[in-house]
């Protein structure tokens, strides 16, 4: 998308998007999926900052509370995020713009017609950018110039929205209309009636027209359903760089409890398998003193099993956030932490690495938190699992916790949220290393790699002080060669490689065995 700054007579500016720069040894970049008030459909967009999901997705919305989580991911200093608009059923809105009148016969353009435009059609169709009922209500005022400021026909256009954002597109070329406002706007679309095609012709007629303003309506749109966010799971497991991901509407969804269970089952599920991503989830609304959260957590580790729930963090209270549509008697909006907590994980992550636990640090963005706890109740808590949000006097809101859903007497391995987000980079590091020797010889020369891969990130998170131990022999060894690839594996194509970390705390090695497959696949195989 470019966006044109128009300057005095004959100066025209204009900025194109930078390139993506994807990484996909990054563990610090959340993914979201959840109704937005406007955006493509079904599509996972990578946007870089507030500013940016703005002009993709559009406003705060009333009725969901998606945008408010990305706001607050970005107010915790979350740099980058995937964001996966979800709805059901929805069509744009639509206003027809007839630009003159033509001969029904000839086609050719009548003397009330614009004169020498140069337009290829007499009537446009003008659509929202995206589907969906936040474009019913949009104003267009469109203008025509014989002469423009490089002497040549010009078509000038002003897009209102309801809530009062304008855009501006002047000095659009009537022979190329169409593409001209595909590549400048962010709010219309223009399709060419075919019905009324025409040839560009010079004749007698206005040297100016400024038609009435138009205004789109028909944009329908339903709130997303389990299919919907199945959908859009698929794209977020699908993406390389995306490490966290969230739901932050998953329990406004308009469907049975089990439904939106199965939702997030299915997110667990798939980060477990991927094996390089968290699932970031709050408890729902309903669920709020401590025997309530202690029964869902309960409910949640029978559903995803021992080694799934090591894929999820879970986090306690909701926050109450700023709400513009509140007015004076609702000044506030509660809603799930999933931004809040993915931006400060995301922030610590850039800071410190991976391997930090993001735990009694600020969260900025809210004013209070749902439940207040005291110290015997969030020691509960936290030892079910809860990793609790506290507000504590001169400090604010605090992220107090950081910690997997899984049990400490079954896996204190996988307890640490911190140990797991290492293990996620070690994944990636992996992963990334392999792809170039999917198709090389099964031998030393991949051994060799992969225990480079794995090995610089490790010393990074010793050096950084991750990892036990005086030397770095002590904090972690990476076993690659003919001992564990013995000549059965390499014959079927298998690279298994064994790494032992010992984070500084607790003091006791995590070991991993991971095997890499001849066509690139990578499993882990548990001690």
């Amino acid at each position: 998308m470019h966006a044109t700054l128009t300057q005095p007579p004959g100066v025209r500016l204009q900025f194109a998007r930078p390139a993506e720069d994807s990484n996909t040894l990054r563990t610090d970049i959340a993914a979201f999926a959840g109704p937005t008030e406007r955006g493509p459909q079904g599509e996972l967009v990578r946007v870089a900052g507030w500013l940016d999901y703005l002009a993709r997705f559009g406003e705060l919305t009333e009725l969901a509370s998606t945008a408010f989580a990305l706001r607050g991911y970005f107010e915790n200093e979350g740099e980058i995020a995937y964001v996966v608009r979800t709805v059901a059923a929805a069509l744009p809105a639509w206003a027809d713009w007839t630009v003159g009148a033509r001969d029904p016969v000839t086609g050719a353009w009548l003397p009330s017609a614009p004169a020498s435009a140069g337009f290829t059609a007499g009537r446009y169709r003008i659509e929202a950018s995206s589907p969906g009922v936040w474009a019913n209500g949009l104003d267009v005022t469109i203008a025509y110039r014989r002469f423009g400021v490089r002497a040549t026909a010009e078509v000038d256009m002003i897009i209102r929205t309801r809530h009062g954002t304008t855009e501006v597109l002047s000095g659009l070329s009537p022979a190329t209309l169409a593409d001209d406002v595909a590549a400048r706007s962010a709010l219309i679309r223009l399709v060419a009636d075919p019905g009324a095609a025409a040839k560009p012709a010079a004749h007698a007629g206005p040297l100016g027209i400024a038609w009435p303003t138009l205004r789109l309506g028909g944009g329908t749109e339903q709130p997303p359903g389990r299919a919907e966010y199945l959908a859009a799971l698929a794209l977020m497991l699908a993406e390389p760089e995306a490490a966290l991901l969230a739901f932050p509407d998953i329990d406004a969804m308009d469907a049975p409890v089990t439904e939106r269970d199965a939702v997030l089952a299915a997110a667990v599920i798939g980060a477990e398998r991927r094996m390089d991503r968290q699932v970031i989830a709050c408890a729902p609304p309903h669920v709020q003193r401590t025997g309530e959260v202690a029964g869902w957590l309960a409910a949640q580790r029978d559903r995803f099993g021992e080694r799934g729930v090591r894929a999820i963090a879970v986090y306690h209270p909701r926050v109450d956030v700023d709400d513009p549509f509140g007015g004076i008697i609702a000044p506030l909006r509660r809603i799930s932490a999933v931004g809040h907590v993915a931006g400060v994980i995301s922030r610590l992550d850039r800071e410190r690495g991976a391997h930090h636990t993001p735990a009694n640090v600020p969260l900025h963005g809210a004013v209070d938190v749902a439940n207040h706890f005291n110290n015997p109740e969030q020691a509960l808590l936290t030892g079910i699992g809860a990793n609790v949000l506290r507000c504590q006097a001169g400090r604010g809101l605090l992220v107090w916790g950081g910690r997997t859903l899984s049990d400490p007497a079954l896996e204190p391995e996988n307890l640490y949220l911190a140990h797991r987000r290492l293990v996620h980079r070690l994944v990636r590091a992996i992963r990334r290393a392999a792809e170039p020797l999917v198709f090389e010889t099964n031998g030393p020369d991949v051994w060799l790699a992969l225990v480079r891969a794995v090995s610089t990130v490790l010393m990074q998170a010793y050096r950084a002080g991750a990892l036990k131990g005086e030397r770095p022999s002590e904090g972690f060894s990476v076993l690659c060669d003919e001992s564990n690839n013995p000549p059965a594996s390499i014959n079927a194509g298998m690279v298994v490689c064994e790494i032992q970390v010992a984070p500084a705390t607790p003091m006791e090695f995590i070991t991993l065995r991971i095997s890499l497959s001849s066509d690139g696949r990578l499993e882990m195989i548990e001690p």
